[in-house]
């Protein structure tokens, strides 16, 4: 175990040190790439630099801040969402690539210890997946029985035990049964967290800092002129194992698009757009004073947040040399 963890911290040291604690996922330079910005929306620093057709999104901190996980479109044509997962350093150095089935991917989470990503593969329908990461080896969690059925969007409690995900059942075009799961770490013992409420769509939970509290966003929709059309959006924390809930108080024309944690689990990050309006900002909300302030103000979407704590960063280390994957398979 020592000497994995020796292993591991090589692989992933910095080359420098990155200040920088919000990263997310944005158009704002007319194609999808990923940055980094300060807490306050300060210091906005561009990682990826990949051009169209090619996309970079839905980056997610490891637990020691050493690296970020992300996909990426790696057709050379007409982009058709074959999302291959990848590595980087917090500057954006040191692009390594996990996957390369063909397979499109979507980032999910780490496990606390940082050994193990999970993240979401299209195989005749949506499934959770576990890479060990210096092995490479892939489990399968999940099992659906039908195509349109699909489990996705993982979130790894911090104390390793449990991990919670987005379900869908296809129950016909009226009623498609999207809802909130939570399985053991291995996948077993899956059991719905919140049951499910017809025409609501629940999406990309997130652990709390007591591995108690769930927090995502719900949206309920109807059917306009024969198109499913979202009504309404907001943002709730469930405590797992317990009726209780909380609803966060935010506008009532938000259309929200996803949520992470904040500050240790003082605050949330919100990404969301008003009423018509077709970009996605990001948003700070203060769960003690209900305190909302914008922190991206630019016209593209700004999306698929990761907030990682300064602690963390603070002792991340500089300067020593990273591994290739080559010499770490041998």
């Amino acid at each position: 175990m020592f000497k994995r963890l020796i292993t591991y911290c090589l692989l992933f040291c910095l080359p420098s040190f990155a200040a920088a604690k919000i990263v997310f996922n944005s158009g704002r330079d007319g194609n999808s790439n990923i940055y980094v910005m300060d807490d306050d929306g300060s210091n906005v620093q561009r990682l990826t630099f990949t051009q169209d057709p090619q996309a970079d999104g839905r980056p997610v901190w490891s637990p020691d801040g050493t690296c970020i996980a992300f996909v990426r479109d790696t057709h050379d044509g007409v982009r058709d969402q074959k999302y291959e997962v990848f590595l980087m350093h917090p500057d954006g150095s040191n692009v390594q690539q996990l996957t390369n089935d063909g397979k499109s991917k979507s980032t999910g989470t780490w496990s606390p210890d940082g050994h193990h990503l999970a993240f979401t593969t299209y195989n005749n329908g949506y499934e959770i997946y576990v890479m060990d990461i210096l092995t490479r080896e892939v489990v399968q969690l999940t099992h659906n029985p039908g195509e349109r059925d699909g489990a996705s969007y993982p979130s790894w409690s911090p104390n390793g035990k449990y991990i919670a995900y987005v379900q869908r059942i296809n129950l016909g075009r009226e009623n498609n049964r999207t809802t909130l799961y939570v399985m053991n770490a291995d996948g077993t013992e899956a059991n719905e967290l919140i049951r499910h409420v017809k025409w609501v769509g629940r999406t990309e939970p997130h652990w709390g800092p007591d591995s108690r509290s769930v927090l995502y966003s719900e949206t309920r929709y109807a059917l306009v002129d024969g198109f499913s059309k979202a009504m309404e959006s907001r943002v709730v924390i469930q405590k797992y194992g317990s009726k209780v809930r909380r609803i966060l108080k935010t506008p009532e024309n938000w259309f929200i698009h996803g949520v992470c944690w904040m500050d240790n689990g003082r605050k949330v990050l919100i990404s969301a757009r008003e009423g018509e309006q077709e970009d996605f900002e990001i948003h700070q909300y203060h769960l003690a004073t209900e305190q909302i302030t914008n922190l991206t103000n630019h016209p593209a979407n700004d999306i698929s947040m990761d907030w990682i704590s300064d602690d963390v960063l603070s002792v991340t280390p500089r300067g020593k040399i990273s591994l290739k994957w080559a010499e770490l398979k041998k």
